[in-house]
């Protein structure tokens, strides 16, 4: 009996033993397998700020497609909170005036609300148009709460920065956005093309809304079912943005735009004093540069944004988003003048790495309990003042020490708002990383990620770099892709110092077509006296270089088209090379293969219902395994096209598909396991749930698929895909809009 409780007794003890140390491997495989941001802090699109009513430490911003982020330090740091979100682009966020766990945001997708904190998101879609799968049904262009009751939430229909979408229409809930109705059904007088980029709710009158449309300023009382519109004093009917003095309510601003080319100027800032009816210009101070009809709209001046302190109604702020008179102004009179507040050649504003972009705002907000604290928002950046505009300090980076040999280092404050091109590892050093980014060129860190310097200088296009390479023999030898992204313009570049400075040598005087240069390949077998390099470029298709970059010459004989969509090089003995072109080619696209340095080119596929390609992949080990990522595609040659992940076990003859999705972009493929291949999706931004795949991962060719964007990865939204040469369980992740990621699964012991 004694030895018989002893032995239980051992056995749970070693049972709770091994439990304890399998959960404890769990544990450790887990936190090896976590993900960690990398980046310099900053680089996209903000349009949305706001501080939080309850804590000024506490503040928000919403990205174009990077989705939402929070601060709990002022700004200091930041988390990016998506998980919920069926659309990454945050146009506005409004806080709750009293509940600090609720926040609402609207995005193009429709309207997504918080209960705690931001830290995940529920759509609230019901009462909406049902989501559209090739549109827009519903996208916030405005968004706000009732001051007195909370529980009642108004959304505008339109999407102000494209200026499209709007249907003059304004939908209410009144049980914090369980279910919603539209407010003005046939428009209620507001006009029924109107695109709502402003709505707000009078704090003492009940049922009085105020709506700023591209067709006019609007008031209803009530609650939105009818609108009257407002426009005694107003020379036009672009209204942008509406604000008003919360303990003066009858004191109102808006901005209204001039459109480029007209005279004389009619845009700029009005004020009401008798809560709308009336209006007089207030824009005395304020720039009124007037561009070309056929000039961008940034040539001409846009005062936009608007924030009116809470107390004091003669003071207010409003901030321009054009290129030539950027910047946030003050007044203090009543806007009887301006003061511009913002100089980014002048001591009073701490800019952060990014200085080519000027302080287009965004987004502008205002402390309600402080009011001489703002932040503001542009295309990259975030800054905040303390002291009512006097000065200015960055709020998305940290300058940190760095090695030498580079301008400046910095680290990110987990404000990672960009999109990804390419990632690629040094090939001797698994430290040094070199980032390809839409937008804000190349950056490359030295330490894995944790610090970054910017390395464009002696690059014509510094916005865009699609992807590096370097020399086989002298990796401080490289080669870079660049170019514009909206046109086609761009060279390749070639630097000695390991990137951190760079000549142009890929230009037309040198044989090589101006246009995106987006895959190179240094032959490592060719004359290290005389590299010779392949490229493609857009619409021009495949071109070579015998001579380490000076000249360049076409190598397209035999390829039905220039659309090249991606190329690699076999390993092994036959070095040949693989193009992947798209199906705009009149023959149709398909793989090809050239044999003779890309002399000629000859067909290889065959049976494949050709897809949209956004990736090509090689097998290292077994240069007869191809994979694929492809878009979902039709076209009048051959109809419908499915998208996915394609696979080829005979060097790109025959092809199956492996996994079905509409927008697989990203690949990569074990240099060691041909069967180990990961992929990425993401969705197009043109729909109300536009949400990739995430980061996937099969082990057996395709067959079953693992999702590997658990537990942290905030973006589902995948454009790059990268396995270390050195270690290939370390994988980096480039996002459309959260920037990068990396994540190192070790074996377990």
């Amino acid at each position: 009996m004694w030895v018989s409780a002893r032995l239980s007794h051992r056995l749970a003890t070693c049972a709770l033993l091994l439990c304890g140390l399998l959960l404890a491997r769990e544990q450790a495989h887990a936190t090896a397998s976590r993900w960690r941001s990398i980046g310099p802090g900053g680089g996209g699109w903000l349009p949305a700020v706001a501080v939080s009513p309850q804590d000024s430490r506490v503040i928000y911003v919403g990205c174009d497609v990077g989705g939402f982020f929070k601060s709990t330090d002022a700004g200091a740091t930041w988390q990016v909170h998506n998980t919920g979100l069926h659309d990454y682009y945050v146009e506005v966020i409004v806080p709750h005036p009293r509940d600090a766990k609720v926040i609402y945001v609207g995005t193009q997708g429709g309207v997504h609300k918080s209960v705690d904190g931001g830290e995940t998101w529920r759509w609230l879609r019901e009462g909406f148009p049902p989501p559209e799968e090739y549109s827009f049904s519903a996208p916030i262009g405005a968004l706000t709460i009732d001051p007195q009751d909370p529980e009642t939430v108004y959304a505008g229909i339109g999407r102000p920065r494209w200026g499209d979408s709007g249907k003059g229409a304004v939908y209410r809930t009144r049980d914090g956005g369980a279910h919603w109705q539209l407010a003005n059904p046939g428009g209620g007088g507001m006009d029924p093309q109107a695109i709502i980029g402003d709505l707000l709710v009078h704090p003492g009158v009940e049922g009085r809304l105020y709506a700023a449309t591209d067709r006019g300023l609007y008031r209803s009382d009530d609650a939105g079912a009818t609108w009257r519109r407002l426009d005694r004093g107003l020379p036009g009917a672009q209204v942008g943005r509406l604000a008003l003095c919360r303990d003066h309510p009858e004191v109102m601003y808006l901005t209204l735009r001039n459109p480029p080319g007209h005279r004389p100027w009619e845009g700029g800032v009005f004020r009401s004093d008798d809560g709308g009816e009336s209006w007089r210009a207030a824009s005395q101070g304020l720039p009124r540069q007037i561009g070309r009809a056929d000039e961008a709209g940034e040539m001409t001046s846009t005062p936009d944004r608007l924030v009116v302190h809470p107390s004091n109604p003669d003071i207010a702020y409003v901030g321009d988003a054009s290129w030539v008179s950027a910047g946030v102004y003050r007044t203090v009179d009543g806007g009887r003048s301006w003061r511009r507040m913002t100089d980014p050649e002048g001591p009073n504003m701490q800019y952060g790495w990014i200085t080519s972009w000027g302080p287009s705002v965004e987004g502008l907000a205002l402390d309600p309990h402080r009011p001489e604290t703002l932040f503001f928002t542009t295309s990259g950046h975030v800054f905040r003042t303390t002291d009512a505009g006097e000065h200015w300090q960055q709020a998305y980076t940290r300058r940190v020490p760095g090695p030498t040999g580079a301008d400046a280092w910095w680290a990110s404050t987990g404000l990672e708002t960009t999109c990804l091109n390419d990632i690629v590892v040094h090939p001797r050093d698994p430290t040094h990383l070199y980032l390809c980014y839409f937008d804000i060129g190349l950056l490359q860190s030295r330490d894995g990620g944790r610090s970054f310097s910017q390395t464009v200088k002696g690059m014509h296009y510094t916005g865009n770099t699609f992807t590096v390479a370097f020399d086989p023999d002298d990796p401080n030898m490289m080669y870079a892709g660049t170019g514009e992204w909206a046109s086609n313009h761009g060279d390749v570049c070639r630097s000695r110092d390991g990137g951190l400075t760079w000549e142009v040598v890929g230009k037309p005087e040198a044989g090589l077509p101006d246009g995106q240069t987006r895959h190179i390949i240094v032959d490592a077998d060719s004359n290290p006296a005389a590299r010779r390099i392949y490229v493609t470029v857009a619409e021009s298709g495949v071109f070579c270089s015998e001579d380490g970059g000076n000249t360049w010459h076409a190598r397209n004989q035999g390829l039905p088209g220039k659309s090249v969509r991606g190329m690699v090089q076999e390993a092994g003995g036959s070095k040949a090379l693989l193009a992947l072109i798209a199906d705009e080619a009149s023959d149709g696209g398909g793989i090809y293969r050239s044999e003779d340095r890309g002399l000629h080119w000859r067909r290889i596929s065959t049976d494949l219902a050709w897809p949209d390609p956004y990736a090509f992949a090689i097998s290292r080990s077994d240069p007869k395994r191809l994979y694929l990522a492809a878009r979902a595609h039709w076209s009048r040659e051959h109809g419908a096209a499915p998208g996915g992940v394609f696979a080829s076990r005979d060097g790109g003859v025959s092809w199956q598909r492996v996994l079905d999705d509409r927008f697989m972009d990203a690949l990569a493929v074990d240099p060691k396991d041909a069967d180990v291949v990961y992929a990425g999706g993401t969705d197009h931004p043109y729909h109300d749930n536009a949400i990739g795949r995430g980061v996937l991962r099969s082990r057996d060719g395709g067959r079953t698929w693992e999702d590997l964007s658990m537990p942290n990865l905030p973006s589902r939204n995948i454009t790059v895909l990268t396995l270390d040469p050195h270690s290939p369980g370390r994988l980096y992740v480039g996002t459309g809009g959260n920037g990068a990621f990396v994540r190192e699964e070790r074996p377990s012991p």
